[in-house]
């Protein structure tokens, strides 16, 4: 090891630990990748890459590109389960529809996420919920429309479109 590194390292300066945590420099978002085959570590190095603060369009496109290839859908909804800041559960449901995949095991979820108070979750999870096409069985629309005619959240108009596309699907 070279003295300047070592120098470095020792230098209390050199190293901020109050930089770790902070949320506008970091994400915070680790995706448990215990029992990950190699393919499954590639798609959580992506979903993780997309939370970078430098990300250009291009490369997020790249991303949604090989999320699609690999259908990566079980781990993307488990990101955003785990996420625990609103900003990175947006940023994964975008790349949600951005992936073009079939999210209809999830349209629960996805509902329930659409009834978010924050504007840009909402309408994110809400064109996941959109862009759906599989068939959704009856009784998970019944629930579905429940609790979209059930929630407080102050997104009115995001709410009225889930309600309607839920009925639309149900007739």
């Amino acid at each position: 090891m070279s003295e300047d590194i070592v120098k470095e390292l020792l230098d209390d300066d050199a190293f901020d630990p109050k930089k770790l945590f902070n949320e506008e420099e970091y994400s915070t978002l680790i995706i448990k990748r215990e029992g990950f085959n190699k393919k499954e570590n590639n798609t959580a190095d992506l979903l993780e890459s997309l939370l970078e603060k430098e990300i250009t369009r291009q490369e997020s496109e790249e991303i949604f590109l090989k999320l699609k290839e690999t259908n990566s859908i079980e781990i993307m909804v488990d990101a955003i389960k785990k996420a625990q800041r609103t900003e990175e559960k947006t940023i994964l449901a975008a790349a949600c529809w951005e992936s073009c995949l079939d999210f209809s095991k999830y349209f629960l979820f996805f509902t329930e996420l659409t009834c978010s108070d924050n504007f840009l979750l909402s309408m994110e999870a809400l064109t996941v919920v959109e862009y759906i096409e599989g068939t959704i069985d009856e009784s998970t629309l019944t629930k579905a429309l429940e609790i979209a005619q059930n929630t407080k959240s102050k997104n009115k108009e995001l709410i009225e479109d889930l309600i309607t596309n839920i009925k639309s699907r149900i007739a």
